[in-house]
């Protein structure tokens, strides 16, 4: 008996695209090629929209005959190909784009996946705890040098904690812990834990609840809490804690061999995750995980997680009620906690050029990850208003790129228009010293990090147009056997030191190879270089192609990381401008939303021709609805530029960047160089998102509050899983881009998912399907054009089109 596995059937689709004959062999359901039936195929495989039955006849031929001894029918074999399709899909295609010479991009700083993209109904354990392990793919590292005495030794509270270890030193007798459970069953450790801590910690301001059995309010995916620490006065009126007041995370297991396990890091990441996600200003998250009674600390920051030695709680008493005195005696800044933000009675507030701004209370935007930049915006005003004046955004960008503040600068000095307006921007400082990974991470040894032959699921897929990079997405750190264990399709690499149960009195080894306390590598070559990339020469159509307009070349887009750094530095930035706005979802009717979408789109075009900058990062949360002061004014402005690039500069060095992979275009997803048309087409998919996610009565999805001008727009989302844009953020970026292309061929599908509200902007949707996708005849065409205005014409004058056909809308009163 033959069995079909849905993964084995997708390699197999995605493995038959590369094959030759598919560009030639005419489809019998349409017009174009068995390619582009293929493609529609393997979308609908990664959705569960297919019958594997119908795989069965194809399998056989492939592996019966083979074990068989014969050799295969090639005519067979292609029959069962197209029987497969023909079953399969109903709709008629087309075909794919003929080789054209496409846009000169400028060099790609590689993406890296993020959990981000997963939100709301989407957070189910699996798919966030498959996102973690890629985001945290090579940014691991274990028995961190020097990770005690950074955190635990010499801090204003050293005596505390030793006066408390004194306090708590008669329940230490004859080498053990009394009380602590032999097997260290998790009720009977966790009373233990709480007993010890009414003695120990008795009158602090903080302490330590279990959850155990309870999960959190704030997450949305689910999780609870082994042990964690809290304000004394945070538990609510239920018995149910909140993520937002959670400080420091903890988790228990009763086999100490299970001590930075794949499975204990990827749970302990899946808490720093909430964390991050409830606290949207959170800097970096303290975690321990305790294994018998193992112990080892941790700390997740915007560049990865890195752990302490492991100690042995029996063993070393002392160090044990440091450490768990420690987190309670800790300041707000020692947490991890935003001090940059300041409190006034129940307002909080930054100062900017002298003046005091006030936040609203929620963030318009903020990301739910932990590997990425962390931003986080708020709308903010001077306290003698009440209408908002600013968008006041946080964020964690490379330090390898120019800061953001002077990309506003920049396009300001050279009269862009239609984005937004810089007030401030500032390197954050706490207590003085500045606030980035490398000063988090100083005085303490980190272990060179080498590559290593394992591939994270999002970096390729079988036969990816991609295969020609493939050996530049491995992981960047040592595979350690005790932790690197498979998790599904995702293995994280993480970099550990040789190490023995230490105690206080131990003093460190320097080991070659380890960096220096600068967080600058020694004696570390890089693990590739950028690859040599000939500029190819601009062509004209040709007389087969006399119909398409002249292009321009896209260079291929590095996917490797930097080898030459051990972690990614990354510096905490705060930056102000003008005017206020809401986000997208905020929408107050279709023809505001249509109206923000054309004039962000026309503001784009002027970074790029007036300010010579190509943004590079168009997604949902970047694009705000802004209110008109006077006629003429920008409805729809861009707010973020940290991912931008002056079209003339070389690449910044940075390891990766992350990115929205359901507005990623489609040759960005395949590899290629970034150009203007790869914004726009991002454009496009935030308006098709939009369409689908948004205006629905009652579809059981949750509620979203939309931060509107003075009170929240609450809107019903759909789910992210019941639609067909699943398959916009799931799978591998080869996936992705086949899925894409395949819905901009059969588009249909995608307007048919339109909701309520937008049905009437389906012939929009197909205008702009048609600017950014031509066809000429049969052909499919995917490139840049030279000419400019082909695409922003053509996509500003279907905007203004479908705004004069709405006419005047009753709009959301707030």
């Amino acid at each position: 008996m033959i069995i079909v596995r849905k993964e084995l059937l997708l390699e197999l689709i995605l493995a038959l695209q590369n094959q030759p004959a598919v560009r030639i062999l005419t489809s019998r359901i349409g017009d174009g090629t068995l390619l582009s039936d293929l493609r529609i195929l393997s979308s609908r495989i990664v959705l569960n929209q297919y019958n594997i039955a119908s795989a069965i006849p194809l399998v056989k031929h492939i592996v019966g005959n083979e074990a068989d001894g014969q050799i295969c029918n090639g005519s067979e074999i292609w029959d069962a190909v197209f029987d497969l399709v023909t079953n399969e899909l109903l709709a008629r295609t087309n075909t794919p784009p003929p080789p054209a010479v496409l846009d000169e991009a400028i060099l790609n700083t590689p993406f890296r996946s993020s959990s981000a993209t997963l939100s709301g109904i989407e957070q189910t354990h699996a798919e966030v705890d498959q996102r973690i392990c890629e985001e945290l793919k090579g940014q691991v590292f274990v028995n961190v040098g020097g990770f005690f005495e950074r955190y635990f030794e010499e801090k204003t509270w050293s005596e505390n904690a030793g006066a408390i270890y004194k306090l708590s030193r008669s329940q230490h007798k004859e080498s053990r812990w009394s009380h602590w459970p032999q097997r260290s069953h998790q009720d009977s450790f966790l009373e233990l834990f709480m007993r010890f801590q009414d003695i120990a910690l008795q009158g602090r301001s903080r302490k330590y609840y279990t959850s155990a059995n309870k999960a959190l309010r704030g997450s949305e995916a689910d999780r609870k809490l082994d042990i964690f620490l809290a304000p004394a006065d945070a538990t609510s009126e239920d018995g149910k804690h909140d993520w937002s007041n959670v400080l420091v995370i903890g988790e228990h297991k009763r086999n100490p061999d299970e001590d930075c396990s794949k499975a204990i890091l990827v749970q302990l990441a899946g808490y720093a995750r909430e964390v991050f996600g409830s606290q949207p200003g959170r800097r970096f998250v303290h975690g321990f995980t305790i294994c018998g009674s193992v112990m080892r600390l941790w700390v997740f920051d915007r560049s990865g997680a890195y752990s302490s030695e492991k100690f042995d709680a029996h063993r070393d008493p002392e160090r044990f009620v440091q450490v768990i005195a420690g987190y309670a005696l800790m300041s707000d800044s020692e947490l991890g906690l935003n001090t940059f933000i300041h409190r006034d009675g129940n307002f909080k507030y930054v100062v900017a050029e002298g003046q005091k701004i006030y936040l609203e209370n929620e963030p318009i935007a903020s990301q739910k990850a932990i590997v990425c930049r962390g931003t986080t915006c708020y709308r903010g005003r001077r306290s003698e208003l009440t209408d908002w004046e600013y968008v006041v955004k946080f964020s964690w960008p490379s330090s390898k790129g120019q800061l953001e503040g002077n990309f506003f600068k920049l396009a300001q000095k050279r009269g862009v228009t239609g984005i937004a307006e810089c007030f401030s921007h500032e390197k954050i400082t706490i207590d003085g010293d500045p606030d980035s990974i490398l000063h988090l991470r100083r005085d303490m040894e980190f272990l060179v990090s080498r590559k290593s032959p394992i591939k994270a699921s999002w970096a390729n897929g079988a036969g990816s147009s991609r295969e020609r990079t493939a050996s530049s997405v491995v992981g960047k750190s040592v595979s350690s056997a005790d932790c690197s264990e498979g998790l599904g399709t995702c293995t994280i690499e993480i970099s550990t030191r040789s190490s023995k149960n230490s105690s206080s009195e131990q003093k460190r080894k320097r080991y070659e190879g380890l960096v220096s306390r600068r967080g600058e590598t020694k004696r570390c070559k890089p693990i590739d270089s950028q690859p040599d990339v000939a500029k190819l020469d601009h062509e004209k159509g040709s007389a087969d192609t006399g119909n398409i307009h002249s292009t321009e070349e896209a260079r291929a887009n590095s996917l490797m990381g930097n080898g030459s750094e051990v972690y990614g530095n990354r510096i905490h930035c705060c930056l102000v401008v003008s005017p206020a706005g809401r986000p997208l979802q905020a929408y107050k009717s279709a023809r505001e939303l249509l109206e923000a979408f054309r004039d962000a789109i026309a503001g784009h075009k002027s970074l790029l021709e007036d300010g010579n900058i190509l943004h590079r990062d168009v997604s949902e949360n970047n694009i705000i609805i802004t209110e008109s002061v006077i006629d003429g004014d920008p409805k729809g402005r861009l707010i973020d530029l940290d991912l931008a690039k002056e079209l003339d500069s070389v690449p910044s060095g940075a390891s990766h960047r992350t990115g929205t992979m359901q507005f990623m275009a489609i040759e960005v997803l395949q590899g290629n160089g970034h150009t203007y048309r790869h914004d726009l087409e991002s454009f496009f998919y935030v308006f098709i998102w939009m369409c689908i996610r948004y205006g629905h009565d009652n579809l059981g999805g949750r509620e979203e509050a939309a931060a509107s001008h003075s009170r929240p727009i609450i809107r019903r989302v759909r789910p992210g899983n019941t639609s067909i844009l699943q398959g916009w953020y799931t799978g591998t970026y080869a996936q992705i881009a086949n899925i894409k292309r395949g819905h901009m061929v059969g588009f249909t599908e995608i307007t048919a998912e339109f909701a309520p509200e937008f049905i009437n902007l389906k012939d929009l949707a197909h205008e702009l399907r048609d600017v950014l996708f031509p066809f000429h005849g049969k052909l499919f065409f995917a490139g840049t054009y030279k000419d400019r205005n082909i695409m922003y014409g053509g996509m500003i004058d279907a905007f203004d089109k479908a705004i004069s056909r709405l006419g005047k809308e009753p709009q959301v009163t707030t």
